[in-house]
């Protein structure tokens, strides 16, 4: 008698699964997204923005060359420090002023007395970026560090301080051109758009204004030594870009 009970309750238990699995089945499709059920506009939306720099990045350094490595450095040490207290005497602080690279190399060249011979040479290097939060320093920066002994300017980068806030700006735009373009495709369709079924960032851009130097120490020099160095950078460039799939 007990063990036809359990068997009645096998078939009990075996038969209810069959009568709830359907209705699990049914609710899970009812609560599928409702952008599952419609057709797709996938469309692309960009931007660009172009603002004036607020602050400049200089690069420049000091490089030296002899014979023996103790003296390429001491003589790079000299000229540089004498190139920070220059930059000192503008007004500018030590969290302006970086080193950004430090190099030490040495290279074989033929020796000028004896073609047949070969000497070794060293190179000390040592790079500094300097901060400036006033544009109009730049020029008088870039001619006291050449005037103390600095030899090389790489470049200045021209920016932006509130680089991340533009970007969002420009997120925004490409977002409101991609809604845009979604609705004339719609119209040019005689389609209803219901929403917005994904956004994706495709990318952001920040490119400051970079202008190169001439690396000519001599040419430097002298123009240094004539007239202040004019300035003039471009825009800096914010770009956006989102893809959006509308569901009508």
């Amino acid at each position: 008698m007990k063990r036809e009970h359990i068997i009645l309750a096998c078939v009990g238990l075996f038969l209810l699964a069959g009568v709830l699995i359907p209705i699990f089945a049914i609710n899970s499709t009812a609560g599928a997204s409702a952008s599952d059920q419609f057709d797709i506009i996938g469309v692309y939306g960009e931007a660009e923005i172009l603002a004036e720099p607020d602050s400049a990045k200089v690069i420049l350094a000091v490089e030296t060359t002899h014979e023996t490595a103790k003296k390429a450095v001491e003589e790079n040490a000299r000229l540089t420090n004498a190139v920070l207290d220059a930059l000192a005497e503008l007004g500018l602080d030590k969290e302006q002023c970086k080193t950004s690279s430090y190099q030490l190399n040495s290279f074989t060249q033929t020796d000028p007395k004896n073609k047949e011979k070969y000497i070794t040479k060293y190179q000390a290097y040592n790079e500094l970026n300097v901060s400036l939060s006033n544009l109009d320093e730049v020029g008088n920066v870039i001619d006291t560090a050449v005037a103390a002994g600095a030899n090389r300017v790489l470049s200045v980068y021209f920016e932006r301080k509130d680089a991340d806030n533009l970007k969002l700006m420009a997120l925004q735009n490409a977002t409101q051109q991609a809604k845009a373009k979604a609705e004339a495709i719609a119209a040019g369709a005689g389609i209803t758009i219901k929403g917005v079924k994904v956004i994706y960032e495709e990318m952001t851009g920040y490119t400051p204004y970079r202008a190169d130097m001439n690396e000519n120490f001599q040419v430097m020099k002298a123009v240094a030594d004539m007239a202040p160095t004019p300035m003039l950078p471009d825009d800096v460039k914010v770009t956006a870009r989102v893809k959006v799939d509308y569901f009508f």
